[in-house]
């Protein structure tokens, strides 16, 4: 008899839990802002099934939109409400380091970033100079892109058979 797949479905969690760090909450507790239609009971289902901690208590609390002006149009808006969640972990929890930009592109993009900033603020106008574009090359090569185009081998058949292009009819014809 052969096997079958596809027998055992498996449900992967299409949630977000963002964190937030808090110097209020105890060294047990943590913050998340979690989607509004996530109860009590989902958010620590949630926790023990993904991340194996071992959750005592979940608090939550939804905060209402803030009020802004639209400028366009002079109405009244209300952005959207924010549902934050704190839960107690039986273990130590510790907040993750924060990423290091200038390790991650040595430097480049901030320092472009700031050259950027300041020529805009000499004039309206972006003015890049040499070091500007010698920046933004440098960062360009350490960063990896999908839509850049390499170097293939066709592009460079064509360019060597264009300056053979010329011999090749002469040595047809002889």
């Amino acid at each position: 008899m052969a096997q079958r797949f596809g027998n055992f479905k498996v449900y992967l969690p299409n949630l977000i839990f963002k964190i937030i760090p808090d110097s209020r909450l105890g060294v047990n507790q943590a913050a998340f802002r979690v989607p509004l239609q996530l109860n009590k009971l989902d958010i620590k289902d949630y926790l023990t099934h993904v991340y194996n901690v071992t959750v005592t208590d979940v608090r939550t609390t939804v905060f209402p939109g803030k009020l802004s002006l639209n400028h366009f149009t002079g109405q009244k808006e209300r952005s959207p409400r924010i549902k934050k969640a704190i839960v107690t972990i039986k273990e130590e929890f510790h907040y993750p380091a924060e990423p290091d930009v200038n390790k991650d592109f040595k430097g480049l993009q901030v320092e472009y970033q700031q050259q950027r900033r300041n020529n805009k603020l000499k004039g309206w106008r972006i003015r890049p100079t040499l070091r500007l574009r010698e920046l933004s090359l440098n960062a360009r090569q350490h960063v990896p892109s999908p839509y850049r185009d390499s170097d293939t081998p066709a592009s460079k058949s064509d360019s060597s058979s264009g300056s053979t292009g010329s011999s090749s009819p002469s040595s047809s014809s002889s």
